[in-house]
């Protein structure tokens, strides 16, 4: 295989991370599946339809939030005090977090439709939810939250198979994008619920689309991970391919210190514009990967947390702390001394 990137050294972009505790998601055979967080909690979902709520500091259990009977596809904090959920049940869950005897408001698809996907916008004005293709139909549904739990409108045709993502723009309210298993991302500029007139632009990733996002100063740019562990960046606006990556597993060959089977996520860090990949090793490795052009620079990888597959992780780089769940249940929380610096 030729390489379709340079391998550099990201040593000093980022802190050096280092393990400091490891608790239980259960002592059962769960998976570990999401992690958000606010200030005082990590919120994590698991393979049992539960969410725990971890206090930072000592990894305690703070809270178990019992709702969804069907599998938990996405948590996302809103604000301090709030949490959304989604779930293949049909249902977007809104939390109180001061108050967590069950959901203070639900969003539910008109019909059986498992929901994979979720995002607010920026004016908290619109819930958008994507679904699995049932029926032929692979759906994007819209509530107002100005108007109770009421649909206000539904996207039935920009795809052909399940809609594993959803992110609306960080700062235009009307802006959003989805990404499909059937490799397109779409991009909308939903002013109306008008499907044909919504869609502006359409990005062929050429595999199914595992995670996609904007990023960039002004989130201008588009990256994509395929559930073939390819990679590539992306331009919104013209819908142009700007750089592709290939397969990511390229790393293993190219570095001897790193092994890469699967990519996580992708992070965009705002106050240093920087973009960065998280993979894994089926053996529970996490590698921590700076993007530039037409180069992968390898920070760090961390080990020692997990034994199996990561499925989840939550990095605030500004904070230098990491929480990283997995198939093995472990929840493993990462930070640096204080004296550790990165370079700006």
């Amino acid at each position: 295989m030729i390489p379709t990137f340079n391998i550099g050294s990201g040593e000093g972009l980022t802190a050096s991370l280092q393990l400091q505790n490891t608790t239980r998601f259960s002592t059962e055979d769960i998976y570990v599946f999401d992690i958000t967080a606010n200030s005082s909690v990590f919120i994590v979902s698991g393979s049992n339809h539960e969410i725990k709520l971890y206090d930072r500091n000592s990894l305690r259990v703070d809270c178990v939030l019992s709702f969804h009977w069907d599998t938990i596809t996405k948590v996302k904090a809103h604000k301090e005090n709030f949490l959304l959920s989604s779930s293949k049940d049909a249902s977007v869950a809104l939390w109180d977090l001061r108050s967590p005897g069950g959901p203070v408001q639900v969003f539910r698809a008109s019909r059986t439709e498992p929901l994979l996907a979720f995002d607010f916008n920026s004016s908290e004005t619109i819930l958008a939810a994507a679904t699995e293709l049932v029926h032929n139909d692979a759906k994007i549904i819209f509530w107002d939250t100005r108007q109770n739990n009421s649909i206000a409108g539904q996207f039935a045709e920009s795809h052909n198979d399940d809609i594993t993502q959803l992110h609306f723009h960080p700062s235009i309210p009307s802006k959003m994008l989805s990404g499909s298993t059937d490799g397109l991302i779409c991009n909308y500029d939903i002013t109306n619920f008008d499907e044909d007139e919504a869609l502006v632009g359409v990005i062929n990733s050429g595999s199914s689309v595992h995670k996609a996002g904007y990023f960039g100063p002004q989130a201008d740019y588009v990256y994509c991970l395929t559930h073939i562990e390819t990679f590539s960046i992306w331009s919104e606006k013209e819908t142009s391919l700007l750089c592709n990556f290939g397969d990511l597993r390229q790393l293993s060959a190219l570095n001897n210190n790193t092994v890469l089977d699967y990519a996580i996520d992708c992070y965009y860090d705002q106050p240093n514009q920087r973009l960065f990949v998280l993979g894994g090793s089926n053996s529970g490795d996490i590698s921590i990967i700076h993007v530039s052009v037409n180069q992968l620079d390898i920070c760090q990888n961390l080990r020692g947390g997990h034994t199996e597959v990561v499925r989840g992780v939550f990095w605030d780089p500004r904070a230098n702390l990491m929480l990283s769940g997995g198939e093995d249940s472990n929840l493993s929380y990462w930070s640096a001394p204080i004296n550790n610096c990165r370079r700006r």
